[in-house]
């Protein structure tokens, strides 16, 4: 999901693989390095440094304030509680531009996934504390926004285990850590090999 912003940058969302971390390319602020890959830690801006030799690699955020969700955003949002027909969040960021003050959100159970929508168990697809990518449906009721993870760009992007190690996708619907596998409906936020340095 890296796209270009009017301005020329590449913007980017929580969880994505932005570069191969090698000898000349290191991870900077808003960034981290996990299995030989820099990815970023921030839904934003990359921006490349040159130190001497190094290529630092860093995300930051967008412009702050003037936007608010519409239908049709794709939003960047913290699940802060999961039960059997809904997911309540906080909207983090609309685009590379964090929001100034968070605004709820909620992901209905008919709108998790394009396929199979009576059996998802929402407690399987999402968990307090999970960074996921929605886009938005609708303005609902009083400043609580509609919010769809159906199709293979949204869903969870960063997550951590009851033992607060970090989640790493295997599958659209797994992520693992080094003690155990537990599901989520997997955002795919990036192809493979692809690279922005």
């Amino acid at each position: 999901m890296t796209t270009k912003s009017g301005n020329g940058h590449i913007t980017c969302v929580p969880g994505q693989r932005l570069c191969e971390a090698t000898s000349n390319h290191i991870a900077g602020e808003g960034t981290y390095t996990f299995n030989k890959y820099i990815y970023s830690s921030l839904a934003g801006q990359v921006i490349v440094t040159t130190k001497g030799d190094l290529q630092v690699v860093k995300v930051t955020l967008g412009r702050q304030g003037t936007v608010m969700p519409e239908a049709g955003s794709v939003v960047t949002c913290r699940v802060l509680e999961v039960n059997p027909n809904q997911a309540r969040v906080s909207i983090l960021c609309v685009g590379p531009n964090k929001l100034h003050t968070p605004v709820l959100g909620t992901v209905r159970k008919l709108n998790v996934r394009e396929h199979q929508v009576d059996l998802v168990e929402m407690y399987n697809c999402f968990r307090p504390d999970d960074i996921i990518i929605a886009i938005v449906l609708s303005l609902g009721d009083i400043r609580n926004y509609e919010l769809s993870t159906a199709g293979p760009g949204y869903g969870v992007v960063t997550a951590y285990c009851e033992d607060g190690h970090p989640l790493v996708p295997t599958s659209w619907t797994t992520m693992r850590c080094k003690c155990r596998t537990e599901k989520r409906k997997v955002a795919r936020v990036m192809p493979p090999k692809m690279s922005i340095v």
